[in-house]
């Protein structure tokens, strides 16, 4: 583990400019000071984010209702030793990839809100192109994401609904989603996630609650029946297959990290690797309480199996569970401005980088004859970079927000589960996006003659050799499982 944390760091250590010491807590592309620190009141800055608003942006985009289904990773794994080893190393390759995406974006600097996203990252590492499939791929994730969640909130206020309408119908069983999502909307129009520290420490408080709720409850049947149902090994290497997607994908929040990064003030090696350790472990913390406690359950169900959403395996009208229940409803209700706001951010920074470049095509259009007539020899036009996103005016900001949002909550009125979009995603987009892109732009951006990478670089090809053929394997399975009987 020593040796692990050691590699990572030094993934900070290497993106921080050259007159900075790596143990020194000062920010990145700051101004050394004799001291080797920085006086906060004499540096103005329009970076926001602390440690612990980083930490709750990210985990709000991380945890989710997703952890649901690690119970059943677990119970198909073998809760008692290989589900909590692949948990632990899928833990380990996420905080090595947040590192990698950190260290392959450009330093910062302290003084200015960064600029840097996933897509940028991916343009200078294979082109143009690459851009514009990261753009489509992130945009995918965020807008399927916000379907998958609100199909999960719509399950979890049905009872609401059904008390309220005798008769069922497709807009009474969405009609309490689609109220929530017409309250959360404002919320999508903030300007950055910063912004929304306060509603992601509620988010965290919550999956907090509805974690201990299933805890509990697990703990007391097992304790009463006295059956303690744990398997050090999966029944066959198909069930070990098909649980890797479920561990993948509750850790993707990849493209959220940019973003955080760029708001994140003094963003020192020191804090950032607090920022990702904190993050990271305190994720697999919780995910492994739940997942362990959760699959122990299966002793007291009356197949002996955990449902893919391990709420639905305890008994509804269970008023400790009711409670879980509305504490998932506020966890996912407070996680659609993180799936929204970078898909939403992305369009806009699109529509500017388009109209940026209009506008330099019509004025070099404008240019040239003045240049020609009076045979200037400065044919140089100065380019101005397009504003950044938090620029946009509030208008821009909230109507691209409704479109991508209210799009995603109508097309989850028409879903009517979501393990085939869970499956799918986490076995194809999911690890395309949080580790085959990092590791390849880390390897392409970080290889020049300066660099003091060679083991971080060995593990990002290690990485990328069981990754590539596990996607297509994986994907392979999900197509098998969800259009295909399987025995």
């Amino acid at each position: 583990m020593s040796g692990d944390e050691g590699s990572a760091d030094a993934l900070v250590e290497n993106s921080l400019p050259q007159n900075i010491e790596a143990d020194d807590d000062v920010s990145v592309g700051s101004p050394p000071e004799v001291d080797g620190s920085i006086d906060d009141d004499a540096l103005p800055t329009n970076r926001t984010g602390t440690i612990s608003s980083a930490c709750f942006n990210l985990l709000s985009t991380m945890v989710g209702g997703g952890s649901l289904s690690l119970p059943l990773a677990f119970h198909r794994a073998g809760n008692g030793f290989l589900a909590p080893l692949m948990l632990f190393a899928t833990a380990l390759v996420t905080e090595f990839a947040f590192r990698v995406l950190v260290a392959s974006a450009p330093a910062p600097n302290a003084s200015q809100r960064g600029n840097a996203s996933f897509e940028s990252v991916a343009q200078a590492s294979f082109g143009p192109k690459a851009r514009v499939m990261s753009t489509i791929l992130v945009s995918f994730m965020c807008f399927f994401g916000t379907i998958g969640y609100a199909v999960l909130l719509r399950d979890m206020l049905e009872p609401i609904s059904d008390f309220i309408w005798s008769e069922k119908t497709r807009l009474t069983s969405n009609f309490g989603m689609l109220f929530v999502v017409l309250i959360v909307t404002p919320l999508c129009g903030l300007e950055t996630l910063t912004s929304l520290e306060k509603y992601g420490a509620t988010s965290m408080v919550s999956v907090l609650v509805l974690g201990t709720c299933v805890m509990i409850r697990s703990f007391q049947c097992v304790v009463a029946s006295g059956t303690w149902k744990i398997e050090f090994w999966p029944e066959s290497s198909r069930l070990a297959l098909d649980s890797i997607p479920l561990f993948i994908s509750c850790f993707v929040c990849h493209y959220n990290v940019h973003p955080v990064h760029n708001d994140l003030q003094r963003p020192s090696k020191k804090r950032v690797s607090t920022w990702i350790r904190w993050t990271t472990w305190s994720a697999t913390s919780y995910y492994m309480a739940i997942g362990f406690s959760g699959s122990l359950y299966a002793a007291c169900t009356s197949d002996g199996n955990i449902q893919g959403n391990i709420l639905l395996s305890f008994d509804e009208a269970d008023p400790l569970l009711f409670v879980g229940r509305m504490c998932l409803a506020l966890t996912v209700t407070l996680a659609f401005p993180m799936l929204t706001i970078p898909a939403r951010d992305i369009i806009l920074r699109s529509i500017e980088e388009y109209m940026s470049r209009q506008r330099i095509t019509e004025e070099n259009n404008l240019e040239e004859p003045l240049l020609d007539s009076h045979d200037s020899g400065d044919a140089t036009v100065e380019q101005n970079p397009p504003s950044s996103v938090t620029s946009s005016p509030f208008s821009h900001r909230i109507g691209v927000s409704i479109i991508v949002f209210w799009s995603g909550a109508t097309a989850a009125c028409f879903v009517s589960s979501i393990d085939v979009v869970w499956d799918l995603l986490g076995s194809s987009l999911s690890i395309l996006l949080s580790y085959l892109i990092p590791f390849g732009s880390y390897l392409i951006l970080k290889n020049g003659p300066n660099e003091n990478n060679l083991f971080s670089r060995m593990l990002c090809w290690v990485l990328l050799g069981y990754y590539i053929p596990l996607m297509f394997i994986s994907t392979g399975n999900a197509i098998l499982n969800t259009f295909f009987i399987v025995s």
